[in-house]
């Protein structure tokens, strides 16, 4: 798991994003992965538009390389806004809406990180990580009738964001609350 180091809930709450203390490597690691994915951005637009490319040779493997554009893209905005938080308002109170977070959480097979007054966090491991320590993080803190949840993830090599697992546990945090 990521370090949250002296993470401040309140703040979080009013900006609608963790806030909290990042280590150089984590800069690091966000530079890099803003720089490799903005060159795969880059490329198939470079590739497609070389002015001394026969274009009459033109074939569907062009056009491929789009969708890699896309996803590259996809991939920018995802770890522009990993830290943003979710709001779900619930019809429950804080104290119920905890019992129904654990409760899903142990049904998936996520592991209890830390359940504080205002915050539950559940790791999973991630499928292609070699080492244990590698893991997706599923981010819940909670005030009054209010769920504020975000899934961040953590890599051997590039902390690259969750794509599209944050979609799937908002629609269901939803469903239960």
């Amino acid at each position: 798991m990521r370090s949250l180091k002296n993470l401040n809930i309140q703040k979080s709450i009013e900006q609608s994003k963790l806030i909290y203390s990042e280590d150089w490597l984590d800069k690091f690691d966000k530079m890099i992965v803003y720089l490799f994915y903005s060159w795969g951005f880059l490329m198939p637009f470079l590739v497609y538009f070389n002015p001394y490319r026969d274009y009459s040779k033109t074939g569907i493997e062009f056009y491929l390389l789009f969708i890699f554009s896309f996803y590259a893209l996809y991939v920018i905005y995802r770890k522009a806004t990993e830290k943003q938080l979710s709001k779900i308002e619930s019809k429950f109170d804080a104290e119920k809406n905890r019992f129904l977070i654990n409760e899903y959480c142990k049904v998936k097979g996520f592991e209890k990180y830390r359940d504080a007054k205002n915050i539950i966090i559940y790791n999973n491991l991630n499928y292609l990580a070699i080492n244990a320590r590698f893991q997706t993080s599923r981010i819940f803190i909670l005030d009054k009738n209010n769920i504020y949840l975000t899934m961040i993830k953590e890599n051997q090599k590039l902390n690259v964001p969750v794509l599209f697992s944050q979609i799937s546990l908002k629609r269901d945090i939803k469903k239960l609350c």
